[in-house]
């Protein structure tokens, strides 16, 4: 199976669609060549709709085809969503026995390179099982932040890192390391309208939800769309599918009024 390369006027379709046209859709209908993309394209829209049924009956059609992608996020990422989906619609046996499926078809898979059983998306299919039997994901850790040890106060922390005052930036890295959560969030309210990376933004979702502040987090969440670094793996991402592989994000994802605003957020290029 081979890595599928789309046509230009397919992932023009697909920037429609990541811009809010739901009308695009229908031009879906004239690609037949790409069915499996096509699919992965309607399950993201769906999941973001809360479609989940038509959600994870369609991811469980693009499961046996995820080689054509060339980048392993995006099984990862519909996976996860699947997943999370089964549990709330209660497809948890129709989606058991897909990741079971996928599981015996990557047994081998590459077995020169990585030996049998040790294929990533093998041991991904594996947290899937465990995700679904226990709702315990890879990235639960979210959900139990710390305060670090012997932190320190901001101005510790410019010292024993050498860092110049004006580098905000770098501050607010080393603060989230090292400083307490609160002199965290308050220096990223100060870089937030700048070009930060998704770490950055989930450094500071972590720590809002740490101190309860939700709408705080929610904002971060909202940023996070709307900054599109979600897309670039493939052109069938037209929705923020890696946000169903964050824990501390399923209470937003669940909840109608909020969800609508992400939405909404990943409608708008602020690149």
């Amino acid at each position: 199976m081979e890595v599928i390369k789309l046509p230009k006027k397919f992932r023009v379709v697909c920037d429609e669609i990541r811009d809010g046209s739901y009308e695009s859709l229908e031009k879906l209908e004239s690609f037949s060549a790409f069915p499996n993309q096509v699919a992965a394209v309607k399950a993201a829209v769906a999941y973001f709709d809360k479609d989940y049924d038509t959600a994870v009956d369609l991811t469980c059609e693009v499961m046996p085809y995820w080689d054509e992608w060339h980048y392993s996020n995006v099984p990862d990422e519909f996976m996860a969503a699947m997943v999370f989906a089964a549990r709330e619609c209660g497809k948890e046996e129709q989606v058991g026995k897909a990741i079971n499926e996928e599981l015996d078809r990557t047994f081998t898979k590459n077995v020169e390179k990585y030996g049998e059983g040790k294929h990533p998306r093998y041991k991904y299919c594996n947290l899937m099982l465990n995700y679904l039997d226990t709702g315990i994901m890879p990235k639960d850790n979210e959900l139990n932040y710390l305060v670090p040890a012997n932190a320190k106060s901001v101005d510790a922390v410019i010292k024993d890192c050498n860092i110049k005052v004006d580098d905000k930036d770098r501050l607010y890295k080393m603060v989230c390391l090292y400083g307490y959560p609160e002199d965290a969030v308050k220096l990223y309210e100060e870089i937030k309208d700048g070009r930060l990376s998704e770490y950055d933004r989930e450094d500071a979702i972590v720590r809002y939800l740490y101190l309860k502040e939700d709408e705080k987090a929610l904002q971060a969440i909202e940023r996070l769309a709307s900054d599109r670094l979600w897309t670039v793996a493939s052109p069938v991402q037209v929705r923020p599918m890696n946000f169903f592989t964050h824990p501390m994000m399923h209470k937003f994802l669940k909840d109608d009024d909020c969800l609508e605003r992400i939405r909404k957020a990943s409608f708008m290029n602020t690149l």
